[in-house]
């Protein structure tokens, strides 16, 4: 005799608004609570007129776009050094209500070699930009590009490439000690780490994405925790689209937050087996009874009328990124959005 078992399964709604700086087209690229507050800092970046990039921070409502409270923070050139773009990644609280910004610049060097692409930074103080800006260099300095991701609890993740090197490297920044760590996945051919959180003490849990040997050109996302004492990481698993047999071509996680029930979200850009489809998810894992991370749950993110949507970052059940429209003189509107995540649980025999 068989017997019906009732299950709830969650059922996903997404609601979708713009968020723009009114100054012009915005890039949302990182975002983290401001400490016993409602409010959000927001990082990113804004194209100008004349087709410089300069950093963005917002601090303010998500629920209501403040125009005053966007500002434009930019590394300081110096007089060897001029600095033609900034862009701002992962910010977080700083001590003694300061803000914490992480990111990359370029610039355009008045005398001597001008670096190859781009240098990462590290940002303290006031949210307007006056504080102190740090160069973060891994690698001693041997680098094509450094990008710092994002930042939280006296760590920083980021990635770098070589010269001549295709594979691309990822480190984690003590903002203390100004030190880089190199982080790998064993057995991988590149490894990039997007997202960390930081779960109180020695402890923290990363994301990114990772190429191996063995899965060819196919990426995948991964989670892993991280001990600051003794730079030891564990529970590795590895995550892709959907939890599909046939592996996507490309999955990655673009940043991490924890959320209930010992849980964490992710924003997630991927594309398909065959290479057609490209798309975004929020992605919710949860741990096991070991501590182990569990199974993935995923949600479609698409702007709608949109050609392509891309999830840059998450708080709490909200993903923030970006979205393309296609006009009709074969050129796209770059606009960055918010899109609000409602799980509701419904019953099942």
């Amino acid at each position: 005799m068989s017997q019906n078992t009732n299950q709830d399964v969650n059922t996903n709604t997404v609601s979708y608004a713009d968020f723009n700086n009114p100054a012009g087209q915005t890039t949302i690229q990182g975002i983290r609570g401001v400490s016993e507050s409602e409010n959000v800092y927001i990082a990113g970046s804004l194209l100008s007129e004349n087709n410089l990039v300069q950093g963005l921070i917002y601090e303010g409502s998500l629920k209501t776009n403040e125009e005053e409270k966007w500002h434009i923070v930019n590394f300081p050139s110096t007089p060897a050094a001029t600095v033609v773009n900034t862009s701002c990644y992962g910010p977080n609280n700083g001590p003694h209500g300061t803000v914490q910004i992480v990111g990359s610049y370029k610039i355009s060097a008045s005398a001597g070699k001008v670096p190859s692409g781009n240098l990462g930074f590290y940002y303290e103080g006031s949210i307007d930009g006056s504080g102190t800006w740090i160069q973060v260099s891994p690698n001693e300095g041997n680098t094509n590009n450094v990008f710092v991701h994002s930042v939280m609890g006296g760590l920083a993740v980021g990635n770098y490439d070589v010269e001549n090197d295709k594979n691309g490297y990822a480190f984690i920044y003590n903002t203390i000690s100004k030190e880089s760590t190199e982080f790998k996945v064993p057995d991988s051919l590149t490894t990039t780490l997007y997202g960390i959180w930081h779960n109180g003490g020695d402890s923290y849990t990363m994301a990114g994405g990772y190429t191996s040997p063995k899965l060819g050109k196919i990426s995948q996302a991964f989670l892993v925790d991280y001990n600051s004492k003794t730079k030891q990481s564990s529970n590795l698993k590895s995550f892709s689209c959907k939890n599909e047999t046939a592996l996507s071509i490309i999955t990655h996680f673009e940043g991490i937050t924890a959320s209930k029930d010992n849980s964490y979200n992710m924003p997630s850009d991927w594309i398909s087996l065959n290479g057609e489809k490209n798309g975004a998810s929020f992605v919710s894992v949860s741990r096991n009874s070991d501590g182990s991370f569990g199974e993935a749950n995923w949600t479609d993110i698409d702007f709608p009328g949109s050609s392509v949507t891309s999830a840059n970052t998450v708080f709490r059940n909200n993903i923030l990124g970006i979205y393309a429209v296609e006009n009709s003189s074969d050129t796209k509107t770059i606009s960055s959005f918010v899109a609000k995540v409602s799980i509701e649980k419904k019953m099942v025999m």
